[in-house]
């Protein structure tokens, strides 16, 4: 047998595409050809997958991964059963629920932050992830705050989203004012919401100063860029167009990118802009510590003009007294 037909045998080709939709944990070692008879290794049973480094093969257009024959069952295993399926399963703990979920979130802003456009099969697959955070939310709103605490490391864009998208279905659940769908629709502008700053420059988006005044007019277009990455996505609702599109708007005018005033603002984008200004505000930046929950909400109290008020009295609600309440007893 030639030594390139006995180099071939040493590993199995699979679809790249089997690894969409899964768990991170896996019991065997992934790996990529590079050339005719070269193969690296890309994915650890140690480290588990790096969805950034799966979108980012993806979006290059790799096909096929590689795996080691005697694993072949061990990732017949592991394919069987997607993440949503495991999340989904009567007989899956909270706990491996809640990691389930943030795996599929991980991987689902790893798509969406490696493209220019949004297609419909990663809307698709987003929209189940925020379907997913609804059900959670109305079974157990506990857990929705522990994973807040989990996902509070990483990348700043990643977290961010993931903040914004679960503070404003809180918010938006505790107006009362809206349905199982509007919650969804909430949940997804949240998490699509600063798509716009993938397309901006490095330097301003992982900036560690203050922004500059040109860096500032920068970073104002990305309401119109976020639009621009879902515009033509059959299956993103308008609503949440309107949400990309209008989060920077503030009631009293002196928003981005239109100025629009009060009435005319979409409603829940209102409520992602208190839930994108909170999350942004109980981070570490490189230039500032994090606030705590309840300075974050006096700051944006004191914005006259920029928030909606009686919003504001809602997050105050659920977020400062709710948790006094509960240090209290």
């Amino acid at each position: 047998m030639a030594e390139s037909d006995s180099k071939k045998q040493q590993y199995v080709p699979v679809e790249i595409e089997k690894f969409r939709h899964a768990t991170r944990d896996i019991t065997f070692d992934v790996y990529i050809r590079l050339a005719e008879e070269n193969f690296a290794h890309v994915f650890s049973r140690s480290t588990g997958l790096d969805y950034k480094r799966l979108a980012h093969y993806i979006q290059k257009g790799v096909k096929l991964l590689y795996v080691r024959p005697e694993d072949m069952p061990a990732f017949h295993a592991f394919v069987a059963r997607t993440a949503d399926q495991v999340f989904n399963d009567p007989a899956t703990s909270n706990e491996k629920k809640i990691a389930t979920l943030l795996n599929m979130t991980e991987q689902n802003m790893a798509e969406i932050f490696s493209q220019i456009e949004v297609p419909v099969e990663t809307a698709s697959s987003t929209k189940v992830v925020v379907e997913n955070y609804v059900k959670l939310m109305m079974e157990n709103p506990k857990s929705l705050t522990l994973i807040l605490r989990l996902v509070s490391h990483g990348e700043y864009l990643y977290y961010h989203a993931i903040a914004t998208a679960i503070f404003s279905m809180f918010i938006a659940k505790a107006t009362g004012q809206f349905n199982r769908r509007m919650l969804e629709i909430v949940g997804l502008g949240g998490f699509l919401h600063d798509i716009g700053c993938t397309q901006l420059p490095k330097e301003i988006t992982d900036s560690e100063h203050e922004l500059t005044p040109d860096q500032w007019r920068e970073m104002h277009k990305h309401p119109k860029l976020g639009l621009n990455m879902i515009e033509t996505t059959s299956n993103i609702p308008d609503e949440v167009r309107y949400i990309v599109y209008q989060h920077h708007e503030q009631p009293g005018g002196n928003g981005y990118p239109n100025k629009l005033r009060g009435p005319v603002i979409y409603q829940p984008a209102k409520i992602i802009a208190i839930a994108d200004s909170m999350s942004a505000l109980i981070s570490k930046r490189p230039f500032r510590a994090a606030y705590k929950v309840e300075e974050a909400v006096e700051i944006m109290m004191a914005e006259k003009g920029k928030f909606d008020s009686q919003l504001l009295k809602v997050v105050e609600q659920i977020f400062v007294r709710s948790y006094q309440g509960r240090k209290a007893a």
